[in-house]
Order: structure tokens, then C-alpha cells, then sequence
């Protein structure tokens, strides 16, 4: 159960590896997941499973106590600027609201293109399709740019320093507790993105209001799109402190533990192609739709932008020598 692997990898993260802490390790791992099968049986969810069983185990003193291991610590000054409990808290609150203030951006950028369609309906249509579409465009680019430099600035005196064993234990319990609102939001957002091509089609096929269905789909995807990243960046900065001994970040101004461990001599090219990446998506989807008329099917160039540009920061993925 990875959940609970996890949960036991953050309270073993200071003690010294033996094969008599190992082994402790193995059995307390084995007696848990026995416990969360045993909870299931009993008809409760997998969340309650998880959560009791993490709730009722408590802490490792005493077995360390039994075997005779002391913690390993780290050194007083490597640890005066930890990440307390109570800061990661208030850290998680502004990551909420920049996460809806992010993805609510993103939706206007989605509803932008849903009404520019309608630019070409009429004399009377198209001036308010026009203004509507800039209008929705600079709103999603204020919000967009506010929510990011004043996120970055609040995230930034936590970049590279140490999390507190506490911290690093109250970021796996955030993080189990949103799991089950991930899950749904995540669910629902991917569905969403399924419904834009039904939609579609039954708008442009069956009733023959192709430009409602084009409209109605870019809707339904900025709606898939807000529920998966407003999720996704909630349960992931839960899950980002409960995973390292340090506080990291992908700025491109970060410290040891950021973008250069993870993309390594590739750095420069990531944050050269990432950056300006989705907004010639959206310029090259415009021109393309344009110069051929094609706003029945130019959308796809969305549906086909998205893996590329996930296989592309995937294979720039370098953290040492040798590592993937």
C-alpha cells in the first residue's frame, strides 16, 4: 500500500539504516496493511482504512527505544532555518488560493475561445464575440500573472531549506486526508475533457449548430481543465513535502534541490521551451483556424499539444549522472 510505505518512509528518514531497522521497518509495514485489509473487511473506505490505521500506530520512539537506535541528527545550524509546522500550514493556504486563482485563469482563457467563435455569426454577434474575447483573454492574463508573482514571492523564503520531521508527518497526513477530493476532482475533470467530443459531435452532427458544439466544447474542457489543475496543485504541494527531507521548487531562480536537480545540463533548454510552449499553441491554433476555415476540427491541435508537451519535459527529466 503505497500510501502507508510512504507514511513509514517519513518517520524512518532519520534513522540510521540497519538490518535491524530494516527488518522493524518490514514487519511494522506488514502488521499496518494487515490492519487496513482487516478495516476494509469490515466495510469501511479506503481512506478511513488508511487513516485509522496511521492514526492508531502513532510513532516509532518506542520500537527505536526497544532496539536501542537513537534518530539521526542533523546539524543545529542545518536545522535553525527548518520549515516548521505552522509555516507549512499557512503555505498550503495561499497554494490553495493560488491554485484557484491559477486555474480560474485558465478557465477564461477557455472561455475566451468559446465565444470568439461565434466572431463570423453576424453583424451584431461578432462585435461582442470580438470585445468578449479580449475582454476574457486579459482578465485570465491578470489573474494569470498576479496569482504567480505574488505566489512566487510567498513561496520563495521556504525554497531549499530543511523540513522538520513534524512537518515532513503533517504533510502525509494533509495529504491522505485530500486524497479522496483529488480523486474526485481529478475524475471529474478528466470526464469532462472526455465530454468535449460527444458534445461536439452532437452539436455539429445531429443538430447542425457546429459552431454551438465548437463553443460548447471549448467550455466543458476549461471546465475539465480547472477541476484537474485546481486538484492537482493542491494535493501535490501535500504530497512535494511529505516526500523530501527540504522544501523545493521549480523556479528558475531555486535553489540546489530545484529544476537543476531535476533537469540537470537540460535546465536552460526546459525553461526556454515551457515558458512561450502554450501560448504559440494557442497563436498557431488561431492561425491555423484562419487560414483554412477549420474551426470544426482545428481544435485538435490541443488534444495532440498536451502529450507532446509532457513527452518533451519527460525525456529533459536528469538528476545526476547515470539517473533518469
Amino acid at each position: 500500500m503505497k500510501t502507508i510505505n510512504d507514511y513509514l518512509d517519513t518517520l524512518f528518514l532519520n534513522v540510521p539504516k540497519t538490518p535491524a531497522t530494516q527488518k522493524a521497518k518490514e514487519d511494522l509495514l506488514a502488521i499496518m496493511e494487515d490492519h487496513y485489509y482487516e478495516l476494509l473487511e469490515e466495510g469501511k473506505s479506503e481512506n478511513e482504512a488508511i487513516g485509522a490505521v496511521i492514526s492508531e500506530f502513532g510513532s516509532i520512539d518506542e520500537l527505536l527505544a526497544e532496539l536501542e537506535v537513537e534518530k539521526k541528527t542533523e546539524p543545529d545550524e542545518a536545522f535553525q532555518n527548518a520549515v516548521q509546522s505552522d509555516e507549512a500550514l499557512d503555505f498550503w493556504d495561499h497554494q490553495r488560493n493560488f491554485a484557484f486563482t491559477l486555474a480560474s485563469g485558465i478557465l477564461l482563457f477557455f472561455l475566451a475561445l468559446s465565444v470568439v467563435v461565434f466572431a463570423d455569426t453576424g453583424p451584431v454577434i461578432a462585435p461582442l464575440a470580438i470585445v468578449s474575447f479580449f475582454v476574457l483573454i486579459a482578465l485570465g492574463v491578470v489573474l494569470i500573472a498576479n496569482s504567480t508573482m505574488k505566489f512566487s514571492r510567498l513561496k520563495k523564503p521556504l525554497v531549499d531549506r530543511p523540513l522538520t520531521e513534524e512537518t515532513m508527518q503533517e504533510a502525509s497526513r494533509q495529504t491522505l486526508s485530500y486524497e479522496k477530493s483529488f480523486r474526485v476532482g481529478l475524475t471529474l475533470g478528466i470526464a469532462f475533457c472526455i465530454l468535449t467530443i460527444p458534445l461536439l459531435l452532437f452539436f455539429s452532427e445531429i443538430l447542425q449548430l457546429t459552431i454551438v458544439g465548437v463553443s460548447i466544447f471549448f467550455v466543458s474542457a476549461g471546465i475539465g481543465v480547472f477541476l484537474i489543475i485546481y486538484t492537482s496543485l493542491i494535493y501535490n504541494s501535500f504530497k512535494k513535502m511529505s516526500q523530501k527531507p527540504y522544501f523545493s521548487s521549480d523556479d528558475e531562480e531555486s535553489g540546489l534541490h530545484a529544476s537543476k536537480e531535476m533537469y540537470g545540463k537540460n535546465t536552460p533548454f526546459v525553461h526556454f521551451f515551457r515558458r512561450p510552449y502554450w501560448p504559440c499553441i494557442v497563436v498557431l491554433y488561431f492561425l491555423i483556424s484562419n487560414l483554412t476555415e477549420s474551426w470544426g476540427y482545428s481544435w485538435l491541435i490541443f488534444v495532440f499539444a498536451g502529450p507532446v508537451f509532457s513527452l518533451i519535459m519527460e525525456k529533459n527529466k536528469y538528476t545526476k549522472k547515470g539517473k533518469r
